[in-house]
């Protein structure tokens, strides 16, 4: 194991404690993962809470197709922004039109991902240099079931096959503690398109912060 990779698990294990408390002794994560995001399609979120439950944390807060006023911060209401610029009436924005140049003020943290297996996986193809200041985590060219924790990696994947099957914005809000702090992480999930209308791209924003 290299020394980033130890940093990454010593972080997650500081703010996540319970993610590496598996109290079940078998659990399939991937089925644990679509039945989270089957339940997040249709606005029930008790597998979900069942999940972060388990990591002993509490839930994060999830608004669908958030309004600028449901966003507190700068970064993600640019992104919505953004994206809402982007559609093309009602159909959602090209992929291929995402260019990095547009994204300057958000650069930093923005992740873009790319559904793999039919969406029951996601390849990170670009993660921000400030998520990675924060999580101690390097995920460029590597996939949502490689996060050291498969809860967390559980929760990810959910989140972004939800978004995947109900083609709309997702925002979610979620503090945990770290040390003497509580690490706050904002993020909002966006799906892009290709021609044929499938979902080939999630421009994600993720915005870290620390409070005492």
């Amino acid at each position: 194991m290299s020394i980033r990779e130890n940093n990454a698990i010593l972080a997650l294990r500081e703010s996540w404690p319970g993610a590496f408390l598996v109290k079940e002794p078998v659990r399939d994560m991937r089925q644990e993962a679509d039945r989270v995001a089957a339940g997040l399609v249709q606005g029930d979120r008790t597998e979900l809470d069942r999940l972060f439950e388990s990591m002993d944390s509490s839930a994060p807060e999830l608004v669908w197709s958030p309004a600028s006023g449901d966003l507190s911060c700068d970064i993600l209401a640019f992104l919505r922004h953004y994206w809402a610029e982007r559609r093309r009436g009602a159909e959602l924005p090209l992929s291929r039109e995402i260019d990095a140049l547009d994204l300057v003020p958000a650069l930093g943290y923005i992740m873009l991902m790319e559904p793999l297996e039919g969406g029951s996986d996601f390849l990170y193809r670009v993660y921000g240099s400030r998520i990675v200041d924060y999580s101690k985590t390097e995920m460029t060219g590597k996939r949502v079931w490689d996060v050291p924790s498969p809860l967390v990696a559980a929760y990810f994947a959910a989140s972004y096959r939800a978004v995947c099957i109900r083609r709309e914005p997702l925002y979610t809000f979620h503090r945990s503690r770290l040390a003497q702090f509580h690490a706050q992480w904002e993020r909002l999930i966006l799906p892009f398109v290709n021609e044929q209308g499938d979902v080939t791209r999630l421009l994600v924003g993720n915005v870290p912060s620390l409070q005492r």
